[in-house]
């Protein structure tokens, strides 16, 4: 933080209790910022956070951890007229397990407990300003690389996401309508790895919803993450403005629809999800569709061989159970219908068993 003059980057505070807010305000004049607007109304937020003139944003989460994690969400989903990749720094008062991890996977970039220093602040800003995070982007998270990869995260890159905040305080970009066509660019690339994620994902579940159907087992869970996903899907295609992309979105969303009805033609009807979601993803969405193709097979050849060995458990649990059974079965009867001529020695040098 040496040598780094905040004085021209507008911090917004939201905190719904107007005396923490002012704390907060100190916090960040003692650091050196200088324009700094405070708001207590969540409402008022989703309008300021509209403009594209905000460096940093703290957002207070105790009082309703959830909303403002929601909100979070849809910034940096690009779903609402807001910089996706604006600096954001959540505060709490209670640092529980849950909280934090909620603002995390909502795509803060850090979470700051309180009561906060003005030397933990600058710790935090510092780290914004020269260490941030690279971006990473999936079907249901964009945000900070967290270093963790899910089923979902193959071949996921971090990059580089337009800093406003560093851009303002190291002056790297002073051009606004350089700054403007930096921040297009990236939020194309989001969109457009979303929608590949998004396709890939709907792709998969179509698929493991084929083999389910094959075997008779209960594909009742991938076909509800279709019809969210798919829906997902139509509103991302929606937000890139590409009336081709859209209409092939919604297709795909109406049999999605009667893949979840139908249940005697679920197979053909998920395969047809299937084939158009390959079609978004090569077509639209990468360059790379050939590599898809072969991930797809890999990893729907380990789910194969997955809901293979899994059928295999339950039928020999179904034998060892029906096995079981006929043991215990075989004893009650050996003991009510005696066939031997030992029988009544047994239950006479067995007196735990003697029934007399």
């Amino acid at each position: 933080m040496a040598n780094r003059d905040l004085g021209e980057a507008l911090a917004v505070i939201y905190d719904p209790i107007r005396g923490n807010m002012l704390t907060t305000r100190g916090v960040l004049h003692g650091m050196g910022f200088r324009r700094i607007d405070g708001i207590t109304s969540i409402t008022q937020l989703e309008r300021r956070i509209k403009e594209n003139d905000i460096a940093v944003l703290f957002l207070e989460a105790s009082e309703d951890t959830k909303k403002v994690s929601d909100l979070l969400q849809t910034i940096r989903m690009g779903e609402i007229k807001a910089n996706p990749f604006l600096p954001i720094i959540a505060t709490l008062w209670a640092g529980n397990g849950e909280s934090v991890a909620g603002l995390m996977n909502a795509g803060a970039d850090d979470v700051l407990l309180r009561p906060f220093s003005v030397v933990r602040a600058q710790e935090r800003i510092g780290a914004l300003i020269d260490n941030r995070r690279g971006f990473v982007v999936t079907s249901d998270y964009v945000g900070p690389d967290r270093g963790k990869r899910s089923d979902d995260c193959l071949n996921v890159e971090a990059f580089t996401v337009p800093n406003a905040l560093r851009a303002v305080v190291t002056g790297e970009i002073s051009d606004p309508v350089m700054q403007s066509e930096i921040l297009e660019n990236a939020k194309k690339r989001m969109n457009k790895e979303r929608l590949a994620k998004l396709a890939r994902r709907i792709a998969m579940a179509a698929e493991v919803t084929i083999q389910a159907d094959a075997d008779a087992s209960d594909s009742k869970g991938f076909v509800v993450d279709l019809l969210e996903t798919s829906a997902e899907l139509v509103r991302t295609s929606r937000r890139m403005g590409l009336e081709e992309i859209l209409d092939i979105a919604m297709v795909l969303e109406n049999v999605v629809e009667k893949t979840t009805m139908d249940k005697n033609n679920r197979a053909e009807n998920a395969d047809l999800v299937r084939q158009l979601a390959l079609a978004i993803f090569v077509t639209y969405a990468t360059d790379e569709g050939e590599v898809f193709k072969k991930e797809l097979d890999e990893v729907m050849a380990t789910v194969r061989s997955r809901l293979t060995k899994a059928k295999i458990r339950e039928a020999n649990m179904k034998k060892l159970v029906t096995k079981n059974a006929k043991i215990k079965q075989s004893e009650i009867q050996g003991f009510l219908n005696p066939q031997s001529d030992d029988f009544e020695g047994m239950v006479l040098n067995n007196p735990v068993r003697n029934f007399a």
